[in-house]
């Protein structure tokens, strides 16, 4: 009953979605478009849950968008930012190599709360190097 809209910069990956997503956005279900986390065109408080999945290393201005996610996020709703990586000894040959944006646990919590998030949580997988951050509005 609910519906999806998925938004990527890359307009490869939103074709793609749209071709693998194909039932689902003929029937309205989902909505597939390009758009950059800097200005998400969506008017305020448009989304009961935001998720995005190893996408935040590569934010133009990490906390400034984390206030545009803020932004469009429904009081009460849900935030979770997902990453396979995160400042941690042993994680860091490919986030020099790459220019990737890594904070810290405790940076991140800092990061989503200074974006005005309520109720930060970090989740931690350590086996496999996965962290999920939770904010509400």
């Amino acid at each position: 009953s609910g519906h999806l809209t998925g938004v990527d910069y890359s307009s490869t990956s939103v074709e793609m979605s749209k071709e693998t997503n194909y039932d689902s956005v003929k029937s309205g279900k989902t909505d597939i478009i390009e758009a950059s986390v800097e200005c998400l065109p969506f008017l305020d408080n448009s989304f009961d849950k935001i998720i995005t999945v190893e996408s935040f290393y590569f934010w133009p201005h990490p906390q400034e968008n984390l206030k545009e996610v803020y932004r469009v996020l429904k009081t009460d709703g849900t935030f979770l930012l997902v990453a396979d990586i995160y400042g941690k000894d042993g994680l860091d040959e490919n986030i020099k190599k790459f220019n990737l944006y890594n904070p810290t646990p405790d940076e991140y919590k800092k990061l989503f709360e200074n974006a005005g998030f309520i109720d930060v949580k970090v989740h931690i997988k350590e086996d496999d190097n996965w962290i999920c951050i939770e904010g509400h509005k």
